[in-house]
């Protein structure tokens, strides 16, 4: 395990459908209320800006983009965008997008605190959002990224829907309850007609490539719209029939150490941090749901994470590579740290430090990296869907595991951007 993370090694039960680990309080300087502070904080930085902003992957968005016909000055001019060190966005005329995503991400967050009245009405708001961008048409049912997106295995345009994208927004609407039960049923006929190769779920309709985080994606979305009660029982069966056998394939191609490569193929074997936390989160969910026995898979897989992802408290972003800083990254180890406490495998202090580590990037959370001479791409910690509601989402999160937590206070009801 990484330095300062202590560990429980007690033979309970921890992924059982019952099992609620006994937290410790966090203590300071994260206590449960200053997390909810820090939530509420993030949430109104974005919500004044009406959850619009800059994205990793917008480089093909601007008229430049337009032009990029070939697959590598596709990945090229997008790279480029992600990575420089000066907003290059301003000048390639590329316009702060809204995106379904992040709607549906931060709907989620906010669903966890709807014992309090603001945060319910901030969840049903970023449902409906989120609810409102669902495809009609050839792809009815299912969502879409608002951008072009060429990567290093596929390429998909905005006009296509991923499983990615899906899968969040479809959370983000059933958390909130804003899906009605004839969009329930068109996901669920999306999701098999589409996403859904007989064999996995793929990241794309078009998509051949076995990509463990989507997959399991895939899988546990489907065994949840199977147990909504909405759907004929011959629907509901071909879901947990597809989701059971999507979770087999990718049990099958988790590694002797544990761990999961991003995907099946030569040039997908690496291991990153989030795709990590997203591969384990939906493992336990799809397991859980479908009463797959997925404990032993899941031990190893967050023994790997623990050990080789985190630099102490700082999280990496490779497997054993230098911590380099990544706002998802940052976020979904703080998720995953509210997570592995949740289930015994270590004691809440971590996820206290990680979130101490990696708070000092976020605008959201009131720092200024720049003041501290920090270089980097602001953008990318500016971005909702990437920055922003990710994190919130682990905000949440790690309240809802902390003692104080399970009874949020309400902050006071201000109005907003995006509400006025």
């Amino acid at each position: 395990m990484p330095p300062g993370t202590p560990t429980d090694h007690s033979p309970r039960d921890r992924f059982g459908p019952d099992h609620h680990a006994a937290g410790d309080r966090l203590g300071s300087p994260r206590e449960a209320t200053d997390v909810l502070a820090l939530a509420d904080r993030l949430f109104r930085w974005a919500d004044a800006r009406d959850w619009a902003g800059p994205d990793p992957y917008d480089g093909l968005t601007g008229p430049l983009g337009r032009l990029a016909v070939h697959p590598v000055l596709r990945q090229a001019l997008l790279q480029a965008v992600k990575r420089s060190r000066i907003d290059l966005r301003p000048v390639l005329g590329i316009r702060p997008l809204r995106t379904a995503t992040a709607a549906g991400t931060a709907a989620g967050a906010c669903a966890r605190l709807s014992a309090s009245p603001v945060w319910r009405e901030r969840a049903l708001r970023l449902g409906g959002l989120a609810a409102a961008e669902q495809l009609s048409g050839r792809y009815a049912g299912l969502w879409r990224y608002e951008f072009d997106v060429q990567t290093r295995w596929a390429y998909y345009p905005a006009t296509v829907p991923n499983l990615v994208a899906t899968t969040f927004c479809a959370d983000g609407c059933l958390d909130t309850g804003t899906l009605g039960d004839e969009a329930v049923r068109s996901l669920a006929h999306g999701l098999l007609e589409h996403l859904h190769n007989g064999e996995f779920f793929t990241y794309t309709p078009a998509g051949d490539v076995l990509v463990h985080n989507a997959n399991l994606m895939g899988a546990a979305l489907a065994a949840r719209l199977a147990r909504t009660g909405t759907l004929p029982g011959g629907l509901a069966d071909r879901l947990v029939d597809a989701a059971r056998g999507a979770v087999e394939v990718s049990l099958d191609g988790q590694r002797p150490d544990g761990s999961w490569p991003y995907g099946r193929g030569p040039r997908l074997g690496w291991v990153d941090g989030f795709h990590t936390g997203y591969v384990l989160l939906r493992l336990e969910q799809a397991g859980t749901l479908l009463g797959i026995d997925v404990r032993r898979p899941l031990e190893r897989g967050v023994d790997h994470y623990l050990r080789h992802l985190f630099d102490g408290p700082l999280p990496r972003y490779f497997a054993d590579g230098r911590s380099r800083r990544d706002p998802n990254n940052d976020a979904t180890a703080v998720r995953m740290a509210a997570w592995v406490a949740h289930h015994g495998f270590v004691q809440a202090d971590f996820a206290r430090s990680v979130l101490a580590a990696v708070a000092d990037r976020y605008p959201g959370l009131g720092t200024d990296a720049r003041a501290k001479g920090w270089q980097g791409n602001r953008a990318l910690w500016e971005s909702p869907r990437w920055s922003a509601a990710p994190l919130l989402d682990a905000l949440t999160a790690l309240h809802a595991v902390l003692p104080a937590g399970r009874h949020p206070a309400a902050p006071a009801a201000q109005p907003t951007t995006a509400a006025s």
